[in-house]
């Protein structure tokens, strides 16, 4: 079982440290890549693409880097190897799909949900030096009076094996704000946190529920102040992505 999961991680660049660990010890590419192998991985591949586990750009990079296998035509380079993807269940996590349709109060950006609970906040498409990333990053603020807003995730699939759930989102902030993450709806683990003028990578590690088929994130915001929000992931550790 050891060795099925650790070939899911290396086929899907899961994480660089395990490839490379991996590479010390297993045979030249021609024997390690058997049609066998590949094969399996096209399946698991397959399988994450339509549990939306992965991006599109990314499935396609992937199933062409395998068929290319497959084919014996592929060549080998060292940013091949070194496999720098990862699974991400966080679709839009640039928040660069934006929805002009949507309502200040509610979710701006597409895949995303948003409500509010109370107070005066809108949440908008922050630019320039507001953004670490891309065009767009996600605002949120408060325009009067205090209570809580926020965006959340569309149910996501709880993968066989997992044993934490690890999510990482890059913030900066003003005024008196304070950031709250909390896994809901199959797992559990909380984060608040104050976030200061200078982006700052913040990091929410959750436990599954036993017998959970789904989960769900969601991003709070309280306080009189503004939180921006940019490239967030969520990574399901020790997942088996073979089952």
């Amino acid at each position: 079982m050891r060795r099925i999961c650790l070939a899911a991680l290396i086929c899907l660049g899961l994480a660089a440290t395990v490839w490379v660990l991996v590479a010390q010890q297993k045979p030249p590419q021609d024997q390690y890549w058997t049609k066998e192998r590949i094969q399996q991985c096209l399946k698991t591949v397959d399988k994450l693409r339509a549990q939306g586990v992965v991006s599109e750009q990314h499935y396609q990079k992937k199933r062409a880097m395998l068929q290319q296998r497959l084919a014996g035509t592929f060549k080998s380079t060292a940013l091949a190897t070194q496999e720098t993807g990862e699974v991400n269940f966080i679709q839009n996590a640039g928040f660069e799909e934006i929805n002009r349709n949507s309502a200040p109060n509610r979710s701006r950006w597409l895949w995303w949900s948003g409500w509010d609970w109370g107070g005066d906040y809108e949440n908008f498409w922050a630019t320039g030096e507001n953004k670490r990333s891309g065009e767009y990053a996600a605002g949120i603020r408060c325009t009067g009076r205090t209570g809580r807003i926020g965006i959340f995730t569309p149910p996501l699939p709880m993968l066989p094996g997992t044993t934490e759930l690890v999510f990482t989102i890059w913030a900066k902030g003003e005024g008196d704000n304070m950031l709250f993450l909390n896994f809901e709806s199959g797992a559990s683990g909380t984060l608040r946190q104050k976030i200061g003028p200078e982006w700052t990578e913040v990091t929410l590690k959750g436990e599954p529920e036993q017998g959970a088929k789904e989960f769900g994130l969601y991003i709070y915001v309280v306080g009189s102040g503004t939180i921006y929000l940019d490239d967030a992931k969520l990574v399901p550790v020790g997942a088996n992505l073979e089952d």
